[in-house]
């Protein structure tokens, strides 16, 4: 089994303040029903947020290290950042309609390569990440399971001569908000599946086995996050769980918004409700006007709180008076915000996925600006004034939530103005309130 350094224990340290900073609470759910260090163990969940998702998985379990599967082209970019993914814990698996590598290896037998790795350190009683999506989704949604990682995990069962457990441990994420900072995630773990009782049966039918494992894996996650397979009415659910409906709903049943589990199960419970078919109608129309918000720049909380001409002007107000510290803020921090939206704009192959946004945000704060540009500068202040150097090293985070904040105030402020200067804002106001009344919920 794999124990983590020293370093690797510093590391992990820095990680977990950083992603403390950018995640205010995280709540892991049920802990205690991960097999012991030493067990072989293949942990399985949804896909989310991109790197986030193991990440948040590692920072999870400070009692070993790690490995997890990722995406191979990454570690084609440049030797220097092969060998610090390495060094994590990630393992390269190509997508299959890659058609070569190197021009000699073809995406398959590099990935039989990586999952012989793989297998040999499951097997060695390690603990390794894996999401049968393969790609990340962009919805509160579980994707189509490939069985690769069941492969993997029967590879290293034949490994054992049969002779060992071997564990299957599904987990789910579920983040607040994918692409700002400041909000809250859970990762809740849940009942680990002993491949022993599925020894014998493999044997005979491997293929029939897997699918009937993964059938039991899909539908712990299910079970654990919030999936919402109405893609037709997606916007219009989403928005509605989201809003301040969501929150009066959560709070007439018994639950608390503010806390993100209690929230989860309250927005599971609507999910469920809106899934009967009497509502298909009512959801058709709000699909409809959420699809005509999206398309304003508004959002659906805006609508419903209908601000007016003096909100707007309050916002403004406070806009004004709060620039000069939040100038201040951004000109000394501006490294540390503007280098994760640029890499946004140029990521990988210049797709433009945002589902990377918080993982640009975490990862280039943990690796570059933030020691360059608070650890860094602070040991250098030190030097000339180690007054001045703990004053920075104090108010750099603060300084940085201040941004945070503006422009938080900002993006509400423009949602704002575009619902007071909308001609049919009332208008548009009244028939989302109209169909959510005709909802009955």
């Amino acid at each position: 089994m794999s124990k983590r350094s020293v370093l690797y224990q510093i590391f992990c340290s820095w990680v977990k303040a950083v992603n403390l900073f950018y995640y205010p609470k995280r709540y892991y759910l049920n802990r205690e029903n991960i097999p012991s260090d030493g067990n072989p163990i293949i942990m399985v969940g949804n896909h989310q947020n991109c790197m986030m998702d193991p990440v948040n998985v590692e920072l999870a379990l400070s009692d070993r290290k790690a490995y997890s599967l990722t995406r191979g082209d990454v570690f084609r970019k440049n030797n220097v950042l092969s060998n610090f993914m390495f060094w994590i814990g990630l393992l390269p698996v190509n997508r299959l309609s890659t058609e070569g590598l190197n021009g000699k290896t073809n995406a398959k037998d590099a990935n039989r390569a990586a999952f012989t790795v793989a297998t040999k350190r499951v097997a060695q009683g390690n603990t390794l990440i894996v999401f049968p999506e393969s790609r990340h989704q962009n919805k509160r949604w579980l994707g189509y399971f490939s069985l690769g990682y069941l492969h993997i995990a029967f590879q290293t069962t034949e490994h054992l001569n049969f002779e060992k457990e071997v564990y299957i441990q599904p987990f789910a994420h579920h983040y607040e908000d994918y692409f700002h900072a400041r909000h809250d995630f859970m990762l809740t773990f849940g009942t680990p599946i002993a491949l022993s009782d599925f020894y014998e049966k493999y044997q005979q039918k491997p293929r029939t086995t897997m699918r009937e494992v993964n059938e039991l894996v899909e539908k712990q996650i299910h079970s654990l996050m919030l999936d919402i397979t109405d893609l037709e009415h997606y916007t219009a659910i989403d928005a509605l769980r989201e809003g301040p409906f969501g929150y009066e709903f959560a709070k007439k049943h018994g639950y608390n918004p503010y806390k993100l589990p209690e929230k989860l199960l309250a927005d599971k419970l609507l999910v469920n409700i809106l899934g009967d078919e009497s509502k298909q109608q009512q959801l058709d129309k709000l699909q409809s006007v959420e699809n005509e918000i999206q398309s304003l720049g508004m959002d659906d909380c805006t609508v419903a709180q209908a601000p007016n001409i003096g909100n707007l002007l309050l916002h403004y107000l406070i806009l004004i008076i709060a620039a000069p510290f939040a100038a201040v803020a951004f000109a000394i921090t501006f490294p540390v915000i503007l280098a994760p939206r640029i890499m946004d704009h140029t990521q990988i192959n210049g797709e433009g996925d945002e589902m990377f946004r918080s993982t640009w945000n975490v990862g280039i704060s943990t690796l570059i600006t933030l020691p360059v540009f608070w650890i860094l500068a602070s040991g250098l202040l030190a030097i000339v004034c180690w007054k001045s150097a703990i004053a920075y090293f104090a108010f750099y985070p603060i300084l940085i939530l201040i941004v945070i904040a503006y422009c938080t105030l900002i993006r509400k402020t423009k949602k704002i103005r575009k619902y007071v200067f909308y001609k049919d804002a009332i208008d548009l106001h009244n028939r989302r309130k109209e169909i959510i009344k005709e909802l009955n919920i």
